[in-house]
């Protein structure tokens, strides 16, 4: 089990990958403070040459350095809020836990919103980036790559589901 999570890092026309275990809740808070700070973020992965299959990659982030575009994927929420919202009291079939957990907010269009909010926040950080919610998560980084004509880093076949969202903003 785990929070999987890849990451990749174009420069100069060639690609890093990067992988860890547990990093998938905590990927899209690494691009905050910025360029620099997200590329320290990355020195305790593993390099791969190989990205996750859709499925098992809880969160990421591409960054490119050539085009000034970082895409990102995964929670926003900060789980000690959650934990923090449950009460005392029995949860009898489900119901409330789904209502405390703002179950009705996990769809794309809550989650592209969450982003644009996250995004206005981290802007002065990223001036003159393109930032960019993906939620086909690693398939929009293999989408990228294959763009690029980069064929150092293995990609798996798209596996997200058609309905996937994204949103852009531009700091």
């Amino acid at each position: 089990m785990g929070h999987r999570a890849n990451f990749v890092v174009i420069e100069d026309g060639a690609a890093r990958a990067y992988y860890d275990q547990w990093a998938g809740l905590g990927a899209a808070f690494a691009i905050a403070d910025g360029p620099g700070p997200a590329i320290e973020f990355l020195k305790d992965y593993e390099p791969t040459d190989e990205l996750l299959d859709w499925a098992y990659a809880e969160g990421g982030f591409l960054i490119d350095f050539d085009q000034n575009l970082v895409i990102v994927f995964g929670e926003l929420d900060d789980m000690a809020d959650e934990i923090a919202d449950f009460d005392d009291g029995d949860v009898g079939d489900g119901e409330e836990l789904d209502d405390e957990c703002g179950e009705e907010n996990d769809d794309a269009e809550g989650y592209a919103e969450r982003y644009t909010n996250y995004f206005t926040d981290i802007a002065p950080n990223w001036l003159g980036w393109r930032l960019k919610y993906d939620n086909r998560g690693v398939d929009a980084f293999a989408g990228h790559l294959n763009l690029r004509g980069i064929t150092s880093i293995k990609t798996q076949e798209p596996s997200h589901p058609k309905n996937a969202e994204h949103s852009e903003f531009q700091a």
